[in-house]
């Protein structure tokens, strides 16, 4: 394969990550980050702690100005659901008339923000699982077997554009979809992290401990069924076995995996509660749909989520 030409709009855990591994694969591959974990990259690289094997990124371009980067084949966006308004609008210098970008984020509705301020011909849909996260500035620790991505048309058609992109990260080891339906696959990944994020986030365990409890086991079956009947209402159809399934992989990961969402509330950072419980409940209100799990999630934890922002302004 030709090498490709990536901006990865977010170099934190997910970006570092997958655009990781397109860099050291010897893809033309640019960051776009900031603060101190910017300064580590332009001093000393990318460096990756993987299960699947240690790496590091030296000589990419990283910068916090996507002007400097220039129009590429693809954007790879991986930022948080809630730094997805300001970073949208600062793309334009990516997009040309061949650029195709693909949003990794969290939630059902970052193909519609990046739409808004993009345009939507060069829009894709995407999501990923994988548990990694910044370590450290310029340091990015990924730990589970399980590392995935889906990439698909909106418009259920198949496509080289997200072919190519596809068989890149194939070709690195990852488990890389080429989905014909990618608004279920969003709606079926929303079942699960909303139910994985929001009761780890409560609880403070981690997901051996939420299923070895018949408890909060039974919430966390529940919690998912919720978003599978959110997501029929809206008019989209998900597998009948999208709870077993999702059941399933919350079984196969490492009993000590812990989510994002948990991670920053321990660490008293913003958060992706809007994005979780907040569309659950705020979609089955509009839909007539009752969602107790999802209720409780949102409504215990969006006081420390309104404490967070509120430190930041």
């Amino acid at each position: 394969m030709e090498p490709l030409r990536v901006a990865i709009a977010g170099a934190g855990g997910v970006g570092g990550y997958f655009g990781g591994l397109l860099a050291a694969a010897g893809h033309k591959v640019a960051f776009l980050s900031r603060g101190e974990h910017l300064r580590a990259l332009q001093e000393r690289g990318l460096q990756i702690k993987s299960i699947h094997g240690d790496f590091v990124v030296d000589g990419a371009l990283t910068t916090d100005d996507p002007s400097e980067i220039g129009e590429v084949e693809y954007v790879v966006v991986s930022v948080k659901h809630y730094q997805l308004p300001q970073m949208a609008p600062r793309l334009h210098s990516l997009i040309g008339p061949q650029t195709t970008v693909v949003p990794l984020l969290n939630g059902i509705d970052a193909d519609g923000m990046l739409s808004d301020a993009l345009g939507p011909g060069s829009i894709v849909g995407g999501l990923c699982s994988v548990i990694s996260w910044i370590e450290s500035p310029g340091v990015i620790r990924q730990t589970s077997q399980l590392r995935q991505i889906v990439v698909g048309e909106l418009n259920r058609t198949k496509s080289e554009r997200v072919h190519r992109i596809v068989e890149a990260w194939r070709e690195l080891g990852v488990q890389a979809i080429e989905s014909e339906n990618i608004l279920s696959a969003l709606w079926t990944k929303l079942a699960f992290i909303a139910a994985f994020g929001g009761l780890t986030s409560l609880t403070r365990t981690n997901i051996g401990e939420i299923l070895n409890s018949k408890e909060s086991r039974e919430l966390f079956v529940e919690a998912m069924r919720e978003v599978e009947e959110v997501a029929t209402s809206s008019g989209v159809h998900l597998e009948e076995d999208v709870v077993r399934r999702g059941i399933s992989m919350a079984e196969n990961l490492e009993s000590t995996a812990t989510s994002s969402m948990q991670r920053d509330v321990a660490a008293g950072k913003a958060f992706e509660l809007e994005a979780f419980s907040g569309t659950v409940v705020r979609r089955g209100r509009d839909l007539s749909v009752n969602t107790p799990i999802h209720r409780m999630i949102y409504g215990l934890l969006k006081p420390a989520l309104s404490k967070v922002l509120q430190e930041q302004t």
